[in-house]
């Protein structure tokens, strides 16, 4: 089984290094730095990750086509490719939060398709001249030597974007979903695009998208989750009943408006309507033994990589619940 766990670019990039290579240290094989545009760069980040290891492969946790231009995203991930010695995986998805900066997400599905093709192009060291409906290249060439075939996973939850993962992806990550029902709508939808491209699951990796809180203290874990839960839920809710999920009157009211701000107190509030099977569908939490069984779970429906974004709770720190999961986690959910 590969563990992978995701971060923000939340300390100092100096201090990225070190943190990274206590992950390593603690059997983590795959760590992702999340692309969040006004934090710290996440190829910065990346970098100094890549200084900090020696084994994990490194990636951002997701970038998308619509903030940077695909071929200035091939050159940055080949740059950390090469700084890593060949252990870059470049995660794209169709990018959230866009309005800030004024960036209408038009056609995520197209918008991805030519953005992979790009970047495929461009990294195996080809000089590109492309025009799609989305992205022009006219005559782009990768000004440095380094050329592999860096994998591409796409992060997705919505069934046309997990359907693209199965057609052209080198893996697919899932988007929290916890349980094997929603596990399985998304395999069915990858497996659709498999299907379409004459692909079979030997050529795609699995990544189950886990929000995690491992606490001695089941309700503080459950609140720790519940807000990102309640992000999951808005997101999803043209979904919910394909996935099994039957939300209370008033939860299922205020989804269905679509007056969302993401506002902290807005998203607590309503997070605290949420039953416990609705949170269980999008999120792994509770003590180190219900994790496992639930981990156990999520590995039997078919993921190859569990993938964990820590949410501390009150009084938990980051580094210490990562810890938790590295030391009373992993070693029973692989030897189970």
């Amino acid at each position: 089984m590969v563990f992978g766990i995701a971060s923000l670019a939340d300390t100092p990039v100096a201090e990225l290094a070190g943190r990274a290579g206590k992950l390593e240290a603690a059997g983590f094989d795959q760590l992702w730095l999340a692309d969040e545009r006004l934090l710290r760069n996440v190829y910065v980040g990346l970098a100094a990750m890549a200084a900090g290891t020696q084994r994990s492969r490194i990636g951002p946790s997701v970038t998308n086509p619509y903030t940077r231009h695909p071929a200035l995203t091939a050159a940055a991930i080949a740059t950390v490719d090469e700084l890593s010695g060949g252990r870059a995986v470049l995660g794209l998805g169709a990018g959230g939060g866009l309005e800030q900066f004024g960036i209408d997400r038009v056609s995520p599905v197209g918008a991805l398709r030519e953005a992979i093709e790009i970047i495929r192009r461009l990294t195996a060291g080809e000089k590109v001249d492309f025009t799609g409906q989305h992205f022009t290249v006219n005559g782009a060439q990768l000004g440095f030597s380094w050329h592999r075939q860096i994998p591409v996973y796409i992060a997705a939850r919505g069934p046309r974007i997990l359907e693209l993962a199965g057609q052209v992806a080198d893996g697919v990550i899932i988007g929290g979903f916890a349980q094997p029902a929603g596990l399985a709508y998304a395999l069915d939808r990858v497996s659709a695009g498999l299907s379409r491209a004459g692909r079979g699951w030997a050529d795609i990796d699995v990544v189950a998208w886990l929000y995690t809180c491992v606490s001695d203290d089941r309700e503080a874990a459950r609140r720790a989750v519940s807000r990102m839960v309640m992000a999951s839920v808005i997101t999803s809710r043209t979904i919910l009943d394909q996935l099994g999920i039957v939300l209370p009157a008033e939860l299922a009211d205020r989804v269905a408006s679509g007056r969302w701000t993401y506002a902290e107190d807005e998203m607590l509030t309503a997070a605290r309507l949420l039953p416990e099977e609705v949170i269980e569908a999008f999120a792994v939490y509770g003590t180190a033994q219900e994790c496992v069984r639930r981990l156990r779970e999520i590995r039997s429906a078919g993921a190859r990589q569990l993938a964990f974004v820590v949410l501390p709770g009150a009084g938990m720190t980051w580094e210490e619940v990562a810890m938790r999961i590295a030391s009373e986690v992993l070693p029973l959910v692989d030897s189970g």
